[in-house]
C-alpha cells in the first residue's frame, strides 16, 4: 500500500480525506490497534487534495549556515509557520516568523515549478527561483511520507496507543513511536529537506493524532528531534480544513525581483 504522510517536518509533510466528511463517529468502529489506527490514517491520505498546516518550534537545532562553515546552534524557539497545500496540482503558499533570528519573517509561494521567497531581510519583492532549489517542495510531499510510512511500519519500531484526546472540535486517538537514528537511516550524514541541517544520529520522538471519526484525518504530529550532541527541537503540526478549496497562483510579475 503505498502511503503519503506530514512531517517532519515533515512534515511532515501531507494527510488525508477518503469517506465523507459528514459520516461520524458513530459509523467508525472504534480501533485499539495502534498498527490499524496508523494505517487508518495513512490510506486517507491517499485521496488527500489539499490541507492547512500550522506549525509552532521549540528549541534548538544545528544548521550549517552559507558562509559560516561548520554547523551552528539555531534558536527556533517561537517559530511559527502557517501553510496551504494543495496536493493536486502541487502548490503551496507558506508564511512564517523566526522572532529569535532578529525578528525574521517571510513568505513562500511554490507553483508552476518555481519558488517565489521574500523575507524581511531580503526585502519587499519576492525572489524567484526553480522548483525544488527553495527549502520547501510540495512536489517531495509524497516520497517524505513514504518514507516516514516504511519507518514507522519498519520492524522492531513499536507503535504505542496513548490516551485519547481532544483535537479540535473532535476526538482524537493517539500512537507514539520511537525511532532511533538507524530507523531513520540517519548514521550517515544528512539533511533536512533542502535545509543544510545535519540529522547524522539523530532520533526522532513522534506522537500522531488521529481523528476517531471516519474517514480518521491525521489531525496533528508532535515530533521531538534528539540530535547527536543532545540537543533538541519539538515541532508540533497541526493539521486542519482537509480538501477545501485553497488558490494558489504566482506573486504578480511588478512584485518579483527582476532576474540578474
Amino acid at each position: 500500500m503505498s502511503r503519503r504522510t506530514p512531517a517532519i517536518l515533515a512534515i511532515a509533510s501531507t494527510l488525508v480525506l477518503a469517506l465523507s466528511a459528514c459520516q461520524g463517529a458513530s459509523d467508525a468502529p472504534a480501533l485499539t490497534d495502534p498498527k490499524e489506527i496508523v494505517t487508518a490514517a495513512l490510506t486517507s491520505t491517499e485521496a488527500a487534495k489539499s490541507v492547512h498546516l500550522d506549525v509552532t518550534l521549540d528549541g534548538t537545532l544545528s544548521v550549517a549556515l552559507p558562509g559560516l562553515g561548520a554547523a551552528t546552534p539555531v534558536n527556533l524557539t517561537g517559530t511559527t509557520a502557517s501553510a496551504d497545500v494543495d496536493f493536486a496540482k502541487p502548490a503551496l503558499k507558506a508564511t512564517f516568523a523566526v522572532p529569535a533570528m532578529l525578528g525574521l519573517g517571510g513568505e513562500i509561494i511554490a507553483v508552476d515549478g518555481k519558488t517565489y521567497t521574500k523575507t524581511t531581510i531580503t526585502g519587499p519583492l519576492y525572489q524567484e527561483s526553480a522548483a525544488g532549489s527553495g527549502p520547501v517542495d510540495p512536489s517531495a510531499a509524497p516520497g517524505m511520507v513514504d518514507n516516514l510510512g516504511d519507518s514507522l511500519f519498519k520492524e522492531g519500531v513499536a507503535l504505542t496507543k496513548g490516551g485519547d484526546v481532544a483535537c479540535g472540535s473532535e476526538q482524537c486517538y493517539t500512537v507514539t513511536a520511537n525511532l532511533t537514528s538507524e530507523d531513520l537511516g540517519t548514521t550517515a550524514a544528512g539533511s533536512l529537506g533542502n535545509l543544510p541541517v545535519d540529522l547524522t544520529g539523530a532520533s526522532l520522538a513522534l506522537t500522531l493524532r488521529v481523528e476517531k471519526d471516519l474517514p480518521h484525518h491525521l489531525a496533528g504530529v508532535e515530533a521531538v528531534v534528539t540530535m547527536a550532541d543532545a540537543s533538541k527541537l519539538t515541532a508540533n503540526v497541526t493539521a486542519s480544513k482537509w480538501d477545501e478549496p485553497v488558490t494558489i497562483t504566482a506573486p504578480p510579475a511588478d512584485q518579483v525581483k527582476p532576474a540578474p
